[in-house]
């Protein structure tokens, strides 16, 4: 029987050397299981949340709280899946170096999903569209530089040079035509006789038909002009009335190209920046939108570019009867709740968060701040 157990032994203690590694892998695994997913114990972990002041998706009231679209947003989602967190107030790209660092747990405000951002930090799905827009002051609207702005941007200043051209030729035509016919009006010296041709071929394009010509070319050459006088006339009224019109009267701002001849305003380390800094388009950067927004009251500078919604809403709310927003939407963007690479929330935030985007409670949230 010794014999038998000495020739085991060294079997038997391989087995029990196995066996007790085994257990010890399967007491850790759960262990790892429960550190990766959302538990009933997952609300005793408060999570660490950036955020920037950012109206109307993040805004921070006088006692310190926060309230906003995207803060609501995460309120909701969060109550829903039993999550606890507190806020941290930083600059964008601070929220962005401690999201990817995983320092923070998520971020909430006006933030925009970038191919930049994409690869540093995980996003869940958008919960809001807009895109840049243009904010100018309302003051400018109608002041004499701008109209003259209009004025010369509109054609009105080469229309007016052909005028010139036109009766100047048909003046100098008249005088060859009528001189040996029409010495009462037309004779004299050349400068004289010239002078009159001219005088009279702007009274013929005004409409006025003033003396009869006595040779057939200067009949044939008046017919003419009196009938170009009902095109010019037209097109100059249409031309006047386009540039004194209401709608017209603005900075000459109406769509990207003309912001590099304006002053333009826009927000450190922003999307719009980056925007404005790839089409070659100077401007000047402040750290909050109500800063950039006050300069254009202030006739420190002639537009701000930002996001369209933030722009609307402050305009509504802090800058009523000042600040206008111009008609004009491009590079399309889209909010969404960022997270730490690799994050085990995205999926139950993704999965409330459309549940919520589908229910009339979402149309009433975003009513209530930016009244669409």
């Amino acid at each position: 029987m010794i014999d038998v157990l000495r020739f085991y032994w060294p079997a038997l203690v391989f087995l029990l050397l196995s066996g007790s590694s085994a257990l010890h892998s399967l007491a850790q695994e759960p262990s790892a299981t429960i550190n990766t997913e959302i538990t009933e114990d997952s609300s005793r972990v408060v999570l660490k949340v950036g955020t920037k002041h950012s109206p109307p998706f993040a805004i921070k009231n006088p006692d310190g709280s926060w309230t906003g679209i995207s803060i609501e947003l995460w309120k909701h989602l969060t109550d829903e899946l039993n999550l606890e967190f507190q806020f941290e107030e930083l600059p964008l790209d601070e929220i962005l170096d401690k999201l990817e660092t995983c320092d923070l747990d998520a971020a909430v405000a006006a933030i925009s999903v970038t191919s930049e951002r994409h690869e540093r930090v995980g996003f869940c799905h958008p919960h809001f569209s807009t895109g840049l827009g243009i904010a100018i002051s309302s003051r400018e609207r109608t002041g004499p530089g701008t109209i003259l702005r209009r004025v010369v941007s509109s054609g009105l200043v080469k229309l007016m040079l052909t005028m010139v051209g036109i009766v100047i030729v048909c003046g100098f035509l008249f005088w060859i035509f009528e001189r040996n016919r029409n010495t009462t009006m037309f004779g004299g010296k050349r400068r004289q006789g010239i002078g009159m041709g001219v005088w009279w071929s702007t009274t013929l394009l005004l409409g006025n038909k003033g003396v009869v010509p006595a040779s057939s070319m200067g009949r044939l050459l008046a017919a003419l002009a009196m009938f170009s006088s009902i095109i010019v006339v037209s097109t100059l009224t249409g031309v006047i009335t386009s540039v004194l019109t209401v709608q017209q009267l603005d900075t000459g701002i109406a769509r990207v190209a003309d912001l590099h001849h304006v002053r333009v305003a826009t927000i450190n380390d922003s999307t719009s920046a980056d925007y404005l800094r790839q089409r070659h388009i100077f401007f000047r950067a402040y750290q909050t939108p109500e800063a950039a927004i006050q300069a254009v009251d202030d006739n420190q500078a002639d537009a701000v570019v930002y996001d369209a919604a933030l722009l609307k809403y402050l305009a509504s709310e802090q800058f009523i009867n000042r600040i206008d927003i111009v008609p004009v939407l491009f590079n399309v963007q889209e909010y969404a709740i960022a997270l730490c690479p690799g994050s085990n929330l995205r999926r139950p935030l993704n999965e409330e968060l459309l549940r919520y985007r589908e229910s009339d409670a979402w149309d009433e949230l975003v009513y209530r701040y930016l009244g669409e």
